[in-house]
């Protein structure tokens, strides 16, 4: 069985998307990732042999072809390669990430192949701005989501939320495979490091450090040997110099820092106590997941989607009403080194329920489902 997975660029730069097209390909699918895009194909991820990467508008050593390729690709829409691409390679089943890769392989197209369209967030987050689009375009990207067989989404609370934008022909809630650490690659929380990390996008309306920063400052008198570092692309210096503004406010530059961008990012979580993760919402987290993975307890709020599922309050975490809550729960954690080894155990066993052989067993029903029903058609 043919699978061809599309997304428009940055394909090696996806951690997940990489592991994910691995695992199938491991599964006996024959899988096309394709792309198309002249300077951003990603880099830091390792595709396995058996997987076909094409990517229709790849930059080369000649540099009229370049040239070209520049101009065709602003010029003239990804549609029409992706339709070529699709007559040659035929596969049984095509897997969008994105909604841009849903129209380019939908847009003057005629094929009956089944589509599963990928919504890697809140719904609402990807599907919202559709909405917002010129009236010609929403009217293809409309053509466009009625061809598509299955939404995917990551939670089952996000269904609705779905139905809430059109009236799909099927919704499956697929979680994504979370990394099961070995022994000797978890954390070791009995050897106190006195550290709480977060890793993350560095950006203030949905991922929040600020927040982190803020409960942190109101304990460092009483912790002034613990230290908060933020892991993260940084791509807002407004802010950077916000957060670093309310770092001095609390005269904690010695024990809090903007780290940057760290490709090894499991390689953090051995070096801390806690994950702390004050974001506002996820579509599934694989930072949190991670983390938990590793075995570390992590602290969030209530209200965040996503992380208020994956963090059992009590349990294997904590999860806080409002940001005086999460101080205080913070606190709890930094005092007793037993609770967060209590929750970090749990916080392994739970992660569990995401390990490859559960989630891509729910992927491979859904895939043979789609193709065995076209078949039979």
């Amino acid at each position: 069985m043919k699978i061809m997975l599309v997304r428009d660029r940055n394909v090696l730069n996806t951690n997940w998307l990489v592991y994910f097209v691995n695992l199938l390909a491991e599964k006996g699918y024959e899988i096309v990732l394709a792309c198309d895009t002249y300077n951003k194909l990603g880099s830091g991820n390792v595709l396995s042999d058996k997987v076909k990467l094409v990517n229709l508008n790849e930059k080369t050593s000649n540099p009229l072809v370049n040239l070209w390729r520049q101009v065709r690709g602003k010029l003239f829409p990804a549609c029409f390669r992706f339709k070529k691409l699709i007559e040659t390679e035929k596969p049984d089943l095509i897997i969008c990430y994105f909604p841009v890769d849903l129209f380019n392989v939908t847009r003057f197209q005629n094929h009956n192949i089944p589509i599963v369209l990928m919504v890697h967030n809140y719904p609402p987050v990807v599907l919202d701005k559709y909405r917002k689009k010129p009236f010609l375009t929403r009217w293809f990207y409309k053509r466009s989501f009625k061809k598509v067989d299955v939404f995917h989404v990551l939670l089952n609370s996000y269904v609705q939320a779905v139905h809430n934008f059109f009236e799909p022909k099927r919704i499956e809630s697929i979680a994504n495979v979370v990394y099961q650490f070995p022994d000797d690659e978890k954390v070791d929380l009995n050897h106190e490091k006195k550290r709480i990390i977060y890793v993350t996008r560095v950006e203030k309306k949905i991922k929040r450090p600020h927040l982190l920063i803020e409960a942190f400052g109101r304990l460092a008198k009483d912790f002034p040997d613990w230290t908060v570092e933020i892991w993260g692309l940084q791509k807002y210096p407004d802010y950077d110099r916000e957060l670093e503004n309310l770092i001095k406010k609390y005269h904690i530059e010695k024990n809090v820092f903007l780290k940057g961008y760290n490709k090894d990012v499991q390689a953090l979580y051995r070096t801390a106590d806690i994950h702390a993760f004050p974001s506002l919402v996820e579509g599934f987290s694989l930072a949190l997941a991670d983390g938990m993975a590793c075995g570390l307890p992590s602290l969030g709020f209530k209200e965040a989607l996503s992380v208020n599922e994956v963090i059992v309050d009590g349990h294997n975490g904590f999860l806080a009403d409002d940001l005086d809550d999460f101080t205080a729960k913070l606190r709890k954690l930094m005092e007793d080194k037993s609770l967060r080894i209590k929750l970090g155990k749990n916080a392994v066993e739970d992660m569990k329920n995401y390990t490859p052989e559960v989630i891509i067993g729910k992927w491979e029903n859904l895939i043979n489902s789609l193709v065995k029903k076209d078949k039979n058609a």
